[in-house]
């Protein structure tokens, strides 16, 4: 019968359950009035008619202050402790108005209330109120939920985050149980929201004895290299990892503050990334004119949105493409409120490039625009030259010819001893930078040229992580190139960060007799085997690798073989020398003067004429005649 007036209850809309919740309110109050006479008096009360009308008067005052106080707004399913706070202040006001009548009564000459019943009021109400709806709550999901057994959950972490996760995660699954598991053994055996506390050398122990499929890392504060090892720990034992955003990204309204995020291929690269020095991130950019071409790719975009939060006095972005500098300029005018110039053009077009940079007083160009999938530009070698080369000899002479002051260029690891199209021109775009940094030193001692080299950055267009994610919701396979190929990584938020302090760095009054040069190296790490990531991918979708030792895996790996212009390792550095540090840990400098005996001037003319006659025969001996003369020597092991 009790289970049948829930269920009828359950069905009714929602003003007939906020009435019912009234109706059973007004009772608690009237008791809780005449217990409060009783207890006083020490018998069981009989009251007078004044008393009789403040016992009744109670419900009236009452029922008004919880609505407005919002005890009728929660479901009674999902209570918490807010309920307890409005009730509070909810039961309090409601004393206090009550004795507020009571003092009206007697001031009349009519005895209604002793003092200390005021007290006894407010304390039984309030007992009597909290306790109605959590006794309601625990009774309606007994009647309720269908039994099921119950789902345990690791939260590594016992801070304030790992309790607000905790007690949110159970309001909306009263039957889960979570394990919190830290590292400091004055924990172990405590309670935590009536969570019990366990010390991480049992966590393989808890997973196997709970059955546990799911954890969420919580440490927020803790080094990128603690994740990681504790990540993997709990990957390894076969679990679904979830991680809590770090303070910074929920800050910077990456994440929004109750989410919990998946588990990310970046996490997993144990790099360190360095706080990026305030001065060096602001002399290029804090209310400087910044030019940035491709401004619509992966780093360029990303070098937007840092010279955007750097304060920067207006944006210039030139782009090829229309949808993505539609899309960039739309998410910039959401978070910044200079002026953004939007640019549809190409940087071959020097021109307009020349025009772009005097009329908006440009001071600061960094040179992003590029073609950078290897076997792209291997297939369209003219194109791939012009661009990356030429289009870097048009930007670099607007520079030159201008008031603009910096140009930084975002070159890669590929140019270091080319084997493909994009590395030669790629190195080409290097050598003129190189060209146009001795004309500077010079005849305009005041302008900066340099060129950052790096390796690849996680999620950009031409990386290999967007391609194994497709693969994987198509269900692979992954496709690598060979098992021992390995490349150089950083996320592109670092990356972008680095650039900037680079072209800091290399700007006249930074430079030291030591530090003289204009190439920078950023530090990336140690190399990644591709198939490692792929491997890691895999796991990280909670899927298995599908291969000799486990045939009925969910994700195949197919090796199809280095690619035309592809290596099998990249390195960072041309010269035998090792490059010299500068101020910033992650920076530092490669002494690549540029090749004896090599006209630059011819080899513009050169380009020009090649691109122009369409001779692929020719363009690949001039490639290769530059590129050549950089391999005097072998390459340093960066």
């Amino acid at each position: 019968m009790v289970n049948d007036l829930v269920v009828w209850l359950l069905a009714r809309n929602r003003r007939t359950k906020q009435l019912t919740m009234m109706v059973a309110d007004s009772f608690i109050v009237i008791f809780a009035a005449w217990l409060a006479f009783s207890i006083r008096l020490s018998s069981i009360h009989e009251p007078n008619f004044p008393q009789l009308v403040m016992i009744l008067a109670g419900p009236v005052i009452a029922i008004p202050l919880f609505y407005g106080f919002g005890l009728y707004r929660s479901l009674i399913r999902y209570v918490g402790e807010h309920a307890i706070w409005s009730a509070f202040k909810a039961v309090g006001l409601t004393a206090l108005l009550w004795g507020v009548l009571a003092f009206m009564i007697r001031a009349y000459g009519v005895e209604g209330l002793p003092r200390s019943v005021l007290v006894l009021f407010w304390l039984l109400t309030l007992i009597m109120v909290i306790s109605s709806r959590f006794l309601a709550r625990w009774f309606l999901l007994l009647q309720t939920d269908s039994p099921r057994p119950q789902r345990h959950i690791i939260i590594y972490g016992a801070g304030e985050a790992a309790r607000q996760i905790s007690a949110s995660l159970k309001s909306d699954n009263p039957r889960l149980s979570v394990l919190h598991v830290v590292e400091d053994p004055n924990l172990q055996g405590s309670l935590m929201g009536g969570d019990a506390v366990y010390l991480a050398d049992d966590v393989t122990e808890l997973i196997k004895r709970y059955d546990i499929k799911d954890a969420i890392v919580t440490l927020r504060t803790a080094s990128n290299i603690k994740r990681v090892k504790v990540v993997e720990t709990l990957r390894k034992q076969g679990v679904k990892v979830r991680i809590l955003p770090a303070f910074a990204d929920i800050a910077d309204g990456k994440h929004a503050v109750n989410m919990i995020r998946e588990v990310e291929i970046g996490d997993l690269l144990g790099r360190e990334m360095v706080t990026p020095d305030k001065q060096l991130m602001a002399a290029n950019t804090s209310g400087k004119v910044v030019m940035v071409t491709g401004g619509g790719g992966t780093i360029g975009s990303e070098l937007c949105r840092q010279a955007a939060s750097l304060g920067a006095a207006k944006l210039v972005l030139m782009e090829t493409s229309e949808f993505a500098l539609y899309q960039v300029i739309n998410e910039l005018g959401l978070q910044a409120e200079m002026e953004i110039v939007p640019v549809l053009g190409s940087v071959n077009d020097s021109s307009l490039v020349r025009r772009v940079i005097r009329e908006h007083k440009v001071q600061t160009v960094f040179h992003a625009a590029a073609y950078k999938h290897v076997t792209l530009v291997q297939a369209n070698s003219f194109e791939g030259v012009r661009n990356n080369a030429l289009g870097t000899l048009s930007v670099a002479s607007a520079v030159y010819d201008t008031d603009a002051e910096v140009l930084v260029l975002i070159s890669t690891d590929k140019a270091v001893c080319p084997s493909s199209v994009m590395g030669a021109s790629k190195r080409i775009a290097e050598l003129i930078v190189q060209d146009f940094a001795a004309r500077a030193k010079l005849d305009k001692p005041e302008k900066t040229f340099c060129a950052v080299r790096f390796g690849n950055v996680i999620g950009s267009s031409g990386s290999v992580i967007p391609l194994f994610r497709r693969q994987i919701r198509n269900g692979g396979p992954l496709t690598i190139t060979h098992p021992q190929a390995t490349r150089y990584f950083m996320s592109i938020e670092e990356a972008a960060q680095l650039v900037i302090q680079a072209g800091s760095i290399a700007r006249p009054e930074n430079q030291t007799q030591e530090n003289r040069g204009n190439i920078f190296i950023l530090d990336m790490g140690e190399p990644v085997r591709i198939m490692d990531m792929a491997v890691k991918l895999i796991e990280l979708s909670n899927l298995t690798v599908c291969d000799e030792d486990n045939p009925d895996g969910d994700i195949a790996i197919k090796e199809i073989g280095l690619r035309p212009g592809e290596k099998l390792h990249e390195v960072l550095l041309e010269s035998v020398e090792p490059p010299h540090p500068t101020i910033h840990p992650k920076i530092s400098v490669a002494l690549e003067p540029p090749p004896e005996q090599l006209d630059l001037e011819q080899l513009y003319r050169d380009l020009d004429s090649v691109i122009a006659a369409q001779d692929h025969d020719r363009l690949m001996d001039l490639l290769a005649s530059v590129t050549a003369r950089n391999r005097q020597v072998e390459p340093a092991k960066s």
